[in-house]
């Protein structure tokens, strides 16, 4: 399992903005893949010993942001699955671009 890069967690900060009881739920987050689609990426998430309780939370969640990547015309959009109180993706889209799935130089 990976660590969750720079990007991943300023998103996941709006998430918990929104939710604040998923706040506590971020330390314990692990990229456990990352698989580019034709049209972006795909980021699965696993909790690493995680103790607590989940809440009944089911949500797509996105705050509208158009982030900006090098190469890029249009840039990325992106969700965040929680589902029965677990985050457990973040997928990101282009709008029909072609992407490494590399976050070299971003601006949200």
């Amino acid at each position: 399992m990976e660590e969750l890069n720079n990007l991943e967690l300023i998103l996941l900060q709006g998430l918990t903005d929104k939710y604040p009881q998923l706040k506590s739920h971020v330390p314990f987050l692990k990229v456990s893949n990352r698989k580019l689609t034709a049209n972006g990426l795909n980021v699965t998430l696993e909790y690493d010993n995680f103790n607590n309780d989940y809440d009944d939370i089911n949500a797509l969640f996105s705050n509208g942001e158009n982030i900006e990547i090098k190469g890029l015309k249009e840039g990325l959009s992106y969700v965040i699955d929680v589902t029965a109180g677990a985050i457990t993706s973040i997928e990101f889209s282009t709008y029909n671009e072609k992407w490494d799935g590399k976050f070299t130089e971003y601006k949200i």
